[in-house]
């Protein structure tokens, strides 16, 4: 199958490399990531120890119309990947959004209809340095058959084919709201914090403030809708915590590095369709502001 891995960053580039032992992968990603991928290939260090040649590109311009096309970008790129893309003659290529956020599925459905499937990856990736990943582990990855099993189907057994864990899941929505509300429990305050994902279950206060926000999430997700997998959304928020305490969540590492956040499709698409659904989220609309005040130029420092 040949895949392009389109926005190959950390995660992007983890699942192409993996992908890379049975299929053709091709990268599309930012040109320093891209131009030291092509001169010593990508390191991949953690779980997999392997140097992977793949074929790197800074835009899909130009390229055939691959097997599939993997969605790793930022979720605020979302929109913008797809007005870039709609005029390229890949009107059979499926698309797999493995984003983090809201949203994505329904720009992806707007654009590929019954060809694009929502997903989700527990996949524990870092980039280290240019063409260089750190794969903490494997994780789980989901893929929604809502709309094609077959596809679903197809599409599981080429990622199972390289080692990946797969599962295929009718209520894909579910699975893409659970770690939605995984991820807006644990980046903000991290990012907040400044601390690693462990130290949110070590203090009682914040522990708390960790449940209460939740809580206002899973309302919001009922509203909605949504039914969310059968388990007790903050035991699974703490567990991912727990499993993950020594990582830095990718928000906290954007307020480091000076970079936008996804602090609006996560929190704030929980307030926008909160609002909507006339549930109120005090806790998570304090998360969005303050996350979005640390971002480059938002305040005049003095």
């Amino acid at each position: 199958m040949r895949i392009l891995v389109f926005g190959a960053g950390s995660l992007g580039c983890a699942m192409g490399g993996i992908l890379a032992q049975k299929h053709e992968v091709v990268l599309v990603g930012r040109r320093e990531n891209m131009d030291a991928i092509k001169l010593n290939g990508l390191r991949l260090t953690g779980e997999v120890e392997a140097t992977v040649n793949v074929e790197t590109r800074e835009s899909a311009e130009g390229l055939e119309a691959p097997d599939l096309m993997i969605l790793t970008t930022k979720a605020y790129h979302t929109k913008s990947v797809v007005d870039a893309l709609t005029h390229l003659p890949w009107n059979d290529t499926p698309v797999l959004t493995l984003q983090n956020g809201l949203g994505n599925l329904e720009l992806m459905r707007a654009w590929k209809g019954s060809r694009a499937f929502g997903g989700t990856t527990t996949m524990g990736a870092s980039l280290l340095s240019p063409g260089n990943v750190r794969i903490s582990g494997f994780g789980r990855t989901v893929i929604g058959s809502d709309m094609d099993a077959l596809g679903a189907n197809r599409l599981a057994e080429a990622f199972s084919a390289c080692g990946l864990i797969v599962d295929v899941k009718a209520d894909v929505a579910s699975e893409i709201w659970a770690k939605a509300i995984v991820n807006a429990c644990i980046n903000p305050l991290t990012a907040i914090l400044r601390v690693p994902n462990g130290k949110l279950v070590e203090s009682e206060t914040i522990s708390r403030l960790m449940s209460e926000l939740c809580d206002e999430c899973a309302a919001v997700a009922e509203s909605a809708g949504v039914v969310l997998p059968d388990v007790m959304m903050i035991d699974w928020v703490r567990a991912v915590a727990e499993d993950t305490a020594e990582n830095r969540s990718s928000m906290l590492r954007d307020v480091e590095l000076g970079r936008r956040t996804e602090i609006s499709q996560m929190n704030g698409m929980i307030c926008r369709i909160g609002s909507h659904l006339g549930v109120r989220t005090p806790l998570n609309r304090a998360m969005a502001a303050m996350v979005e005040a640390l971002e480059p130029g938002v305040l005049r420092k003095g």
